[in-house]
């Protein structure tokens, strides 16, 4: 797992005062199990910087039901990106699946940094980059490879401490039934199984 400030360095030339400003800026933040970093239609974003823990990210569909889009694991960054960049409240949540520490700073001192220095552009760019890389990646995943597929590959998309997760949350992240996935874990799974819609 990688410090705040070797995510930065990895992604953009920056010189140490400026990354010791940006630590200056950001406060810690401890989260319970169930605690929650990022609320629905909250619209003072945060920028959160994950050193310990896992996070769930997930939406609301109109009839209310949870629709889970991702796992954030230690030493990447929680952002409610679409909804920030848009300048419109959030329409995610990310709760913590596990107890977390969270290194986190406003999303507005974006623009006080970009002023600063240009490498923050650059990591900002680089960011956005990571997120739609990822965002298609999940979308492909679903799309193309059955449940058995993105079971097995579990182990390769997610980081080791992924078997941390509730079996229910790991069955929504796969779009398939707990009763499925027990099958899967059991070797006994046939086909494609039942599919939750999305």
């Amino acid at each position: 797992m990688s410090s705040l400030p070797d995510f930065i360095l990895q992604r953009a030339d920056l010189p140490r005062e400026e990354i010791e400003w940006l630590l200056g800026q950001a406060k810690p933040r401890t989260l319970p199990r169930g605690g929650v970093f990022c609320a629905m239609g909250q619209a003072d974003h945060e920028i959160g910087f994950l050193e310990e823990g896992i996070l769930q990210v997930f939406a609301l569909s109109p009839e209310g039901r949870k629709i889970l889009l991702d796992f954030v694991f230690a030493g990447s960054v929680a952002l409610a990106l679409d909804s920030a960049t848009r300048g419109i409240p959030s329409e995610v949540v990310f709760e913590a699946v596990t107890p977390c520490i969270v290194t986190v700073m406003p999303y507005h001192l974006r623009h006080v940094a970009v002023e600063r220095h240009s490498g923050w552009e650059r990591l900002a760019t680089r960011m956005t980059e990571e997120v739609f890389a990822r965002k298609q990646q999940r979308h492909m995943s679903l799309r193309s490879k059955s449940a058995r597929q993105r079971y097995a590959e579990l182990g390769l998309e997610l980081p080791a401490e992924w078997r941390q997760i509730p079996q229910h949350l790991i069955a929504a992240y796969l779009n398939i039934t707990p009763q499925y996935l027990s099958n899967l874990r059991r070797g006994h799974g046939k086909g494609r199984g039942p599919i939750r819609k999305a």
